[in-house]
């Protein structure tokens, strides 16, 4: 099984665990050739919610503080009509991009995916329920292993960008929708019809003028396969009030967003996303580079060898020339990022740099079935 990456010790290197390997363009149903246009879709409940009991799968991505909070009012809801038992978490594990674990003044902080697990157990939901999904490539000589985004970046010659975001589409969404295809094939046999999937995520009006006209609840695409509607419980919550419910929780939040880890002062980073994000504000990317330097580095030299901007109005190379002026935010932390793991990162990127090569690839998930728990095969 390949190794997860990651940047501190501990974290990176840990295997997913019992994965199954599907590949993407072997997929119909993930490719939806016959699914409905979105404008002739009505959701499964009437409405500006959904009414949970309906749906045979729910769905709620885990990422940041966003997610965090959706899962909070979620899960109350879900005990409320009892359906607590269909709720699954799900995490797209973009490896070193995003912040990995660090060890801080004699404490270990954890990784996006460890957090993850760990906000998805505090939940109780319980480990076959939650799924870990990751893009992977088969090589030449048959090998499969993952890719990262930077590492696409570098085969593709391109950065995405706010109209060309594969790396949500490539990396998160048709990795999700991979990952749930052994659930939907179970309940499609066991129901005899399209398998009604409520996907929920944290997205908020508070974050852009777009995310503000995106409705609570909404259908999203349907085929032979499956039905799936989108829900946006915590899209009326302001900053501060995600900040309350994740604080009164009991769990812990992501160290990337403290002035340093431990602080649990919310000082950090705003957005938990790939530690450099071509999405993320100004303040964001400088203090990711102050803390990442290795990591910017690398993106500025892919950024320099494929000639194309990190952002059209903030490339790398001047990001890298914020970080060295004296005045903005003190980093809190600095990783080395010297380990195995980052080295095999730059090692994959210079060799795309140095001769690309478009590389098939697949998705690589957790997902446990209940026919699959009940069978003592392996």
């Amino acid at each position: 099984m390949d190794s997860i990456a990651g940047a501190g010790k501990g974290a990176a290197g840990t295997a997913m665990p019992s994965s199954t390997q599907l590949t993407l363009l072997d997929l119909h149903d993930i490719n939806l050739p016959d699914a409905a246009p979105r404008a002739a879709l009505e959701t499964i409940t009437s409405g500006p919610v959904p009414d949970l009991a309906a749906y045979d799968l729910i769905v709620a991505g885990l990422s940041g503080k966003d997610a965090h909070a959706m899962l909070d009012l979620l899960t109350t809801q879900a005990h409320r009509v009892g359906v607590f038992d269909r709720l699954y978490t799900v995490h797209a594990d973009m490896g070193l991009m995003e912040w990995p674990q660090v060890h801080h003044r004699g404490r270990t902080y954890l990784c996006n995916r460890e957090l993850a697990v760990a906000t998805a157990r505090h939940y109780g939901i319980p480990a076959h329920r939650h799924i870990e999904t990751r893009r992977v490539v088969t090589a030449p000589n048959g090998t499969r292993r993952p890719q990262s985004l930077l590492e696409q970046i570098a085969m593709w010659g391109k950065f995405p960008d706010a109209a060309r975001r594969y790396c949500t589409s490539d990396s998160k969404v048709t990795k999700i929708r991979a990952a749930l295809t052994p659930l939907v094939r179970y309940h499609r046999a066991q129901l005899g019809r399209a398998v009604r999937i409520l996907n929920v995520t944290g997205i908020r009006a508070e974050e852009s003028t777009k995310r503000a006209t995106r409705p609570t609840y909404s259908a999203s695409y349907a085929n032979s396969h499956r039905h799936q509607d989108e829900y946006h419980p915590a899209h009326h919550l302001s900053t501060a009030e995600v900040h309350t419910i994740v604080d009164s929780s009991g769990a812990d939040h992501h160290w990337a967003y403290d002035s340093e880890p431990g602080a649990r002062d919310w000082s950090g980073m705003s957005r938990l996303s790939c530690s450099l994000c071509v999405l993320g504000n100004k303040a964001d990317n400088i203090l990711a580079a102050r803390r990442r330097p290795r990591l910017a580095a690398l993106y500025a030299e892919v950024e320099r060898a494929i000639g194309h901007d990190f952002k059209l109005a903030m490339p790398m190379s001047r990001i890298l020339e914020l970080t060295n002026e004296p005045a903005g935010q003190n980093p809190g932390v600095i990783l080395d990022e010297n380990g195995p793991d980052f080295i095999a990162l730059e090692t994959a990127v210079r060799a795309q740099l140095a001769a690309p090569a478009r590389l098939r690839a697949s998705t690589e998930f957790t997902t446990v079935t209940p026919n699959c728990r009940s069978c003592r095969t392996c």
